[in-house]
C-alpha cells in the first residue's frame, strides 16, 4: 500500500474527506516512528477488513514510507489508537458558543473534591482537588469546619482527617486553569463562626487575588449569570447549603435508601458483574437479602445520629464573606415564598442554583419533570450523591443532565461507571469543562418532558467490533482466557440500550465481528461505552478495561479503541471497531 493508496483508504473508508496524498506520507513516517517490527502476527491473519484487500505477499519488514506498507504494517496503523483513534480531532477544540449565560451549559462538577476515598474514614488532601482541575472538573467543593480554631476542610460528623483550607486554595489557584481556561467555581459548605468567617474572605483574596470574580452589590445574585467566556480566567465563589440531613434523604425517597444498598452490595456494577440476563443462584440471592437488610439497619442508625448532629446548627452570615459570592445556592426548603414542599422547583427573580440530593431530584422527575427543565432555563440546579453512599459511589448523571440540570456533583474518587460517563462527556467541546446544553432545554423551547421521550431517532450508530489484542495480563492460569465485550449507550431513556457480543472462549486474541445498531434520538447527550469483560463460569467475570466516547466526537471508519481500567488509567489493551454513523 503505498501513499496513493492510503490516501484513497482515508477518504473513502475512514471518512476523512479532505485526505491528501501528503498527509498519508506524514501518517505512513509517524507510524514508522511509532512502531517496530512484531514477530507475533497471529491477530492479522483472520481479520476481514471492509474496504482494504489484501493483494501482496511482502514479508513483514518496516519499509520507508515511500515505498509502501505491507499488510503487517498497515495493521499495526489500523491498531494504533494514537494514529488511528475513533475521537474526531475537532473535539479536541472549542466549538460551541460560549456567549451565553452560564445557565446553558452543563458543568463538569466533583463532590466533595478533596476526599481521596470513601467518605466516612478516607484521607482529606489537595490531590485529588488537583486531579479533578487536570481531569477538567470546573467545580470544586470544598466543605469549611473549625479545627482547634483554625479553618480545616473536611467531611463533617464523620472520621475523615483535614486537610488546611489555605493549602486547598492554593493548589487551586495553581492549577485551576491547566486544563481549561474557562471559570472555576469554588462551592465552599460555610460550617464556620463569623470571625472564622472573615478569615476564609481574607485568605480567598490574599491568595486568588485578580483571578477572582468579585460581583458588584447589584449582582448579588444576578438577575442572570454571565458567560464563561466573560468569565474565562477566573475564580467564581459559591456557597452550598449544608446537604439534607441523610434521614431526611430517606424520609423524602425510602426506595433511594434501597437502590443504594443494593447498588452497594453488586458493585460488581463497573467492576465484577456477569453478562446481563444472568440469574443469581437462591443461595447467592437469599445471603444478598440478609447483607441488605443489615446494611439498611446500619443506614438508619446512621442517618439518625446524622440529624442529631446537624439539628442545632446555625451559620451567621458576614458581610465579608458574602459580598464574595456571585453564585447564591439554595435547598428548595430555603426558597420557600415560592416552592412548596412536595410541589414544582419555581424560578425567581433572581438567578440562583438549586441544591438538590439525589432523592430530592428522583422525588422531582417523579412529580414535576418539566419545572427542573423551566428552571434551569435560567437558574443553575446542582444534584448531590445520597448521604448514604459511604463507598463513594454515583447516580447516573445523565438523569441529572437530561432535565436540563448542569452540575451533577460526581465523587470522582469512586472510580464506576458515572465517573467514566462524566469525563467522556465533558471530553467534548475541547474538554473545557462546559457543554452547551442541547437546543430543546434552552430558553425559547417549548419542549417538554412527553415531548422529549416523543423525538424521533435522529442519528443510526453502527458498531462493529472486531477483534481484542494486547492484553495487559492473563486472566486465567489454567487455560486460555474467555473474553466478551460490552456495547451501551448512555443518554435519554429512550437512547439506553445494553448490548454484548458473544464469548469468545479459550482465546487469547478473540475475533468477534458482530455488528451492533442503535437509533439515537439525542445525540447531543449519547455516550457509547464499550467494556470488556473476562468470562468466568464458577465466579463474577473480571474487568478488562473500559472505553466511553461522545456519540458525536466519534469518527467513522476502522479504528483503534484504547482500554482503560476501571480508575481510568490507560492500558495498553485495545479493540478494533468500526464505526458508521447516518443521519436520519
Amino acid at each position: 500500500m503505498n501513499a496513493t493508496d492510503l490516501a484513497e483508504f482515508m477518504r473513502s473508508v475512514q471518512g476523512e474527506k479532505d485526505f491528501t496524498e501528503e498527509d498519508a506520507v506524514k501518517r505512513m513516517a509517524e507510524l514508522l516512528l511509532a512502531t517496530q517490527s512484531s514477530s507475533n502476527n497471529s491477530h492479522y491473519k483472520n481479520l476481514k477488513l471492509r474496504g482494504f484487500t489484501h493483494s501482496s505477499q511482502q514479508n513483514p519488514v518496516l519499509e520507508p514510507p515511500m515505498r509502501g506498507l505491507d499488510l503487517p504494517t498497515f495493521l499495526k496503523f489500523l491498531l494504533n489508537p494514537n494514529l488511528n483513534g475513533p475521537i474526531s480531532p475537532a473535539s479536541q477544540t472549542i466549538t460551541q458558543d460560549m456567549k451565553a449565560p452560564l445557565s446553558h451549559y452543563y458543568i463538569f462538577a466533583s463532590h466533595n473534591s478533596y476526599l481521596t476515598g470513601n467518605q466516612l474514614t478516607s484521607k482529606c488532601s489537595t490531590a485529588p482537588i488537583v486531579d479533578a482541575l487536570l481531569s477538567g472538573c470546573r467545580v470544586i467543593e470544598l466543605d469549611c469546619w473549625e479545627q482547634h480554631g483554625k479553618i480545616k476542610v473536611l467531611h463533617g460528623n464523620t472520621l475523615t482527617k483535614s486537610v488546611g483550607f489555605e493549602i486547598c486554595i492554593k493548589a487551586i489557584k495553581e492549577n485551576a486553569f491547566k486544563a481549561s481556561n474557562y471559570p472555576v467555581i469554588i462551592t465552599i459548605e460555610n460550617h464556620l463562626k463569623s470571625e472564622l468567617q472573615k478569615q476564609a474572605a481574607s485568605v480567598l483574596k490574599e491568595i486568588l487575588g485578580d483571578t477572582m470574580f468579585i460581583p458588584t452589590a447589584e449582582d448579588r445574585p444576578p438577575l442572570m449569570f454571565q458567560s464563561p467566556e466573560d468569565l474565562k480566567g477566573r475564580i467564581i465563589i459559591s456557597d452550598k447549603p449544608p446537604g439534607e440531613p441523610v434521614g431526611k434523604q430517606i424520609a423524602e425517597e425510602p426506595r433511594a435508601l434501597s437502590n443504594v444498598v443494593k447498588g452497594a452490595l453488586r458493585r460488581g456494577d463497573s467492576d465484577t458483574d456477569s453478562l446481563e440476563g444472568e440469574e443469581s443462584s437462591n443461595k447467592e440471592t437469599f445471603g444478598r437479602k440478609a447483607q441488605e437488610r443489615v446494611m439498611e439497619k446500619v443506614a438508619h442508625k446512621m442517618a439518625s445520629i446524622e440529624s442529631r448532629d446537624c439539628d442545632n446548627e446555625v451559620i451567621p452570615k458576614v458581610h465579608e464573606f458574602e459580598e464574595l459570592l456571585y453564585i447564591y445556592c439554595a435547598k428548595p426548603s430555603e426558597m420557600e415564598e415560592r416552592h412548596v414542599k412536595g410541589g414544582p422547583l419555581l424560578a425567581g427573580e433572581h438567578a440562583l442554583m438549586a441544591n438538590l440530593s439525589e432523592p430530592q431530584l428522583g422525588d422531582l422527575i417523579k412529580k414535576h419533570p418539566n419545572s427542573l427543565i423551566e428552571f434551569a432555563k435560567t437558574n443553575l440546579g446542582r444534584v448531590y450523591p445520597f448521604g448514604l453512599r459511604f463507598d463513594s459511589s454515583n447516580a447516573d448523571p445523565m438523569a441529572a443532565w437530561i432535565h436540563g440540570i448542569q452540575v451533577a456533583a460526581i465523587n470522582m474518587q469512586g472510580r464506576d461507571r458515572a465517573v467514566w460517563v462524566a469525563k467522556a462527556f465533558f471530553g467534548m467541546n475541547g474538554a473545557c469543562g462546559y457543554v452547551k446544553k442541547p437546543d430543546f432545554l434552552l430558553p425559547g423551547s417549548n419542549m417538554d418532558v412527553e415531548k422529549i421521550k416523543s423525538l424521533e431517532p435522529k442519528l443510526c450508530l453502527k458498531v462493529r467490533v472486531f477483534l481484542g489484542t494486547d492484553w495487559h495480563r492473563n486472566y486465567d492460569l489454567l487455560k486460555k482466557p474467555d473474553y466478551y465485550v460490552k456495547v451501551a449507550i448512555h443518554g435519554v431513556p429512550r437512547d439506553q440500550v445494553k448490548k454484548h457480543t458473544k464469548v469468545k472462549y479459550r482465546s487469547r486474541e478473540p475475533h468477534w465481528e458482530e455488528e451492533f445498531e442503535f437509533r439515537i434520538r439525542v445525540p447531543e447527550l449519547a455516550v457509547l461505552r464499550l467494556e470488556v469483560r473476562e468470562h468466568d463460569k464458577f465466579a463474577r467475570d473480571d474487568m478488562v478495561g473500559q472505553a466511553c466516547m461522545p456519540v458525536t466526537c466519534l469518527r467513522q471508519g476502522i479504528r483503534a479503541v484504547a482500554l482503560q481500567s476501571k480508575k481510568g488509567a490507560p492500558r495498553r489493551s485495545k479493540l478494533l471497531c468500526s464505526f458508521e454513523l447516518h443521519p436520519l
